[in-house]
């Protein structure tokens, strides 16, 4: 009877994932789906929830349900996905849809009366079930470029109801065409440990790779020759048929001498595991060069669920005198499939030669809490934060143009990080109305200084840090600019649609507006990427035919308070 028992739920389960990757939808847009981007792919501290279907480079397509249902979340933010629809449906997923231009009528009235209600341009609503049912193939928005969009598209995504995770909406037999291959750009190797070694030394091995008859491989000429423990790390990219945009690999596997070592499967994540991405990519390689190189081998504390097989964690041992054949396979989720063939001659050869580095360093476990404290700094880093072990390193160097202390050098930006850890400077207390203007910089790229938070607590500014590199104290008094656009202000706008203005902050940032017409709070809708602030004249709630008091408030994260006042006729 048991037996039986397990045999009818593994018949279950097996039809249930079948009639998942075999259900069908209707498409969110009318016009043919070309992609920009695939579920998946490795962006900035996140995997890609969804697909980016392009729009013709226009906004305003009809953006339809996929399936019936009901809204069950609208979410109006400046940043992230921009205006955005959820519908829940009864078959157990649930649609997103992302950096919508606009919502269909009665969503529109609706979350305008609620944008009212909390006197907040962000909102994040939650309708009840029987407020807004739709039908498959009923239009709910129009496509758009708002949020952290770099372009007109629509972010799609089909969602596990029970769990809130992303799930790969190409399995869902879309329309969207896929005949080409991925293809395979670079090889990286890093030996691991001591001894172990690629061509005579200790330190990571790249090479780029050539097609040749129809497999990847190393270019003509060109020998590896390695011991000990290696990790390997690939570039690869897939295509869709239309587009030239690089999309994320489905599966990846790797064998060694015809033996299994590593495969994953992108089919399904959760949020909570969306950073592990810095795990999964060879993040020191991303920093240095921007090169996104995939491991096929897994860090201690990467604890993503993606894998299927694991020998060793992926790592390959070569000990022996002999040739080692390594085949890497990749795959989309059409079957369209690449190999990689690269053979390795192992050998027995003396360690490299490493030249000490002079800076302090101590180990820190990755699986511990950890805590540093030197020269006026305070350092914490909470267990799991790190993805391995670091051999810890600490340095300074002097104020420059805009710090108040030392810039402090905490490891090095190419160490990702998994959690905040918490850094403290101590400094002389300036008078009380300053410690509240306090914060931590940072230098980027362009050699630019850059807000990274904190406050001012006990005689140190503090702060949660999601990545090492170098901080000192900075001060940020000034408050952001307003600057009219188009006329926007002290100016006859009879027959003009709206006010705009561009706000922008120095340093920590915009962190509040509100606009105020004859005394009267009024909905201002902010384009972060854009530093722009736009107010619709709304007949409904404004008076025509007269002059009107425009005060407009814009703070920054500090407090600095801009108030920005003029009158208009309209």
């Amino acid at each position: 009877m048991r037996r039986k028992l397990l045999f009818f739920l593994s018949h279950l389960l097996i039809i249930q994932l079948s009639g998942q990757a075999e259900y069908s939808f209707v498409p969110p847009l009318k016009i043919p789906m070309v992609l920009s981007g695939n579920f998946g792919e490795a962006r900035a501290d996140h995997f890609h929830s969804g697909i980016d279907i392009k729009t013709q480079g226009s906004t305003g397509h009809q953006v339809f349900a996929i399936e019936s249902g009901y809204i069950s979340r609208i979410k109006v933010q400046a940043n992230g996905y921009g205006k955005s629809i959820y519908i829940t449906h009864p078959n157990g997923f649930t649609s997103v849809y992302g950096h919508l231009d606009r919502y269909r009528d009665d969503l529109a009235e609706y979350v305008t009366q609620m944008q009212y209600r909390r006197r907040s341009h962000m909102v994040d609503l939650y309708p009840d079930p029987n407020q807004f049912k739709v039908q498959r193939g009923e239009l709910i928005a129009f496509s758009g470029n708002t949020g952290s969009s770099s372009g007109p598209h629509l972010h799609f995504e089909v969602r596990n109801t029970a769990n809130e995770h992303p799930t790969n909406v190409l399995r869902y037999n879309f329309e969207i065409a896929d005949h080409m291959a991925p293809r395979f750009y670079s090889i990286f190797l890093q030996p691991v440990g001591e001894g172990s070694q690629v061509n005579g030394s200790g330190e990571k091995f790249s090479s780029s790779v050539v097609r040749d008859q129809g497999n990847y491989t190393i270019p003509y000429g060109k020998s590896i020759k390695a011991s000990g423990v290696l990790g390997v790390s690939v570039e690869a990219f897939d295509f869709l048929d239309g587009a030239i945009n690089r999309c994320g690999i489905y599966t990846l596997e790797m064998y060694l001498d015809g033996k299994l070592m590593y495969s994953h499967m992108m089919d399904e994540f959760s949020f909570s595991e969306t950073r592990y991405v810095n795990a999964r990519i060879d993040y020191a390689e991303s920093i240095r060069t921007g090169t996104r190189a995939q491991r096929l081998h897994r860090l201690p504390n990467d604890r993503l669920r993606i894998y299927r097989d694991l020998e060793g964690d992926g790592f390959l041992e070569l000990d022996e005198d002999r040739n080692y054949d390594i085949l890497v396979v990749a795959t989309d989720v059409s079957g369209n499939r690449s190999e990689l063939k690269v053979r390795i001659k192992g050998e027995h050869i003396a360690p490299a030669v490493h030249t000490p580095v002079e800076r302090a360093t101590t180990t820190m476990k990755y699986g511990e809490p950890n805590n540093f404290s030197q020269n006026g700094i305070r350092v914490e880093i909470p267990a799991n934060a790190l993805y391995s072990d670091l051999d810890f390193s600490f340095d300074t160097s002097p104020a420059m143009k805009g710090s108040l202390t030392p810039f402090y050098h905490i490891s090095t930006p190419e160490v990702p990080l998994h959690l905040p850890y918490t850094m403290a400077i101590k400094i002389p207390p300036p008078a009380p109305p300053l410690r509240e203007k306090l914060l931590l910089i940072t230098i980027n790229d362009e050699g630019e200084v850059e807000a990274a938070g904190g406050e001012f607590k006990d005689g140190s500014v503090v702060a949660n840090l999601r990545n090492f590199g170098s901080y000192a104290v900075g001060m940020d008094t000034i408050a952001p600019e307003v600057i009219p656009l188009n006329g926007s202000a002290n100016s006859d706008l009879t027959g003009k649609k709206s006010l705009k203005f561009t706000i922008r902050d120095e340093l920590s940032g915009i962190e509040k507006y509100e606009g105020y017409i004859d005394n009267s709070w009024v909905l201002f809708e902010y384009d972060m990427k854009n530093d722009l602030l736009t107010y619709t004249l709304d007949a409904m709630r404004l008076k025509s035919g007269m002059t009107h008091e425009l005060e407009l408030y814009v703070s920054d994260e500090k407090g600095n308070l801009n108030l920005f006042r003029s009158s208009f006729r309209w």
